[in-house]
């Protein structure tokens, strides 16, 4: 499998920061400016760490596999982080936004990283950089059933409690049909109301695309600028996802996961430092 590896890591954690402003403590006012994905967690230097650990017992050759989209303050951060851990700079790319009135947007940055780092000739795993899974997660397993079938991509899924619906991307999937553990995914919501859906099944950012389907990353792009979207519409690669799943361009499949680390604001690190142990 010709597989490359887009970490999206040009968000401003803009909660996050915010918390440890006000944070009384001071306890963590070393991480202030700190990108998300590159918070220390679960002794390793960064939270993506874990992902090229991850993708090294996949006899994933990261050097020449795995890729970054950062903005310009955070730049020279990962470039320090690459520097650590064998990756080349030219993995990392400045999509050039400098704060988070001027972001361009995560499926923007997607686009950006695919041109940048010509990738369209590859199957792709896009990951989101404030994301880890729980220590049970098999991604071996996952990258066996991905080559399984040719006529889709493939998703994670996990269940969720009703009252954390609207903070998530949400799937509907078709009853288990297939031996390799697979479902069909039907519908998909982006951070809808509740009441709206009987899903409980939340979708992270970690989605396996074949090469044939990473033209539609433009094709919706088009579509959104024709319609005037805006910068929400842009920024949530769930978006994207919605957009392909509602208007049947490729097939999606999903595969369920235990749970998912979600580092978003101080509490929500805190979390994460605990479950790894720190």
């Amino acid at each position: 499998m010709n597989l490359k590896i887009l970490i999206l890591g040009a968000g401003y954690g803009t909660r996050l920061q915010r918390d440890i402003l006000q944070d009384t403590s001071q306890k963590y006012s070393h991480l202030l400016g700190i990108p998300k994905a590159l918070l220390p967690v679960g002794g390793q230097d960064a939270l993506i760490t874990h992902w090229l650990q991850i993708f090294k017992t996949a006899n994933i050759d990261v050097a020449s596999s795995v890729y970054v989209v950062t903005n310009d303050p955070s730049y020279n951060s990962f470039i320090s982080w690459a520097d650590r851990n064998s990756i080349p700079r030219s993995n990392i790319v400045n999509d050039k936004s400098t704060c988070n009135e001027d972001q361009l947007g995560a499926v923007v940055d997607l686009l950006f990283g695919l041109n940048y780092f010509k990738l369209f000739n590859n199957d792709l795993l896009i990951v989101g950089g404030d994301t880890l899974f729980l220590k049970d997660f098999n991604f071996n397993k996952l990258l066996d059933q991905f080559s399984t079938f040719n006529d889709g991509c493939l998703v994670t899924t996990y269940t969720i409690p009703k009252n954390e619906i609207s903070k998530y991307g949400i799937l509907t999937i078709n009853k288990l049909n297939y031996d390799n553990g697979l479902f069909e995914v039907t519908d998909f919501l982006e951070k809808p109301n509740p009441e709206s859906t009987n899903s409980r099944n939340a979708c992270p950012c970690f989605y396996l695309l074949k090469s044939e389907a990473l033209p539609l990353i433009e094709e919706f792009l088009k579509e959104a600028e024709f319609k005037g979207a805006k910068l929400e519409d842009k920024d949530a690669t769930g978006k994207f996802l919605a957009w392909v799943i509602k208007g049947k361009h490729f097939k999606f499949y999903a595969v369920q996961i235990n749970g998912r680390i979600d580092v978003g604001d101080l509490k929500s690190y805190v979390e994460a430092k605990e479950y790894f142990g720190d």
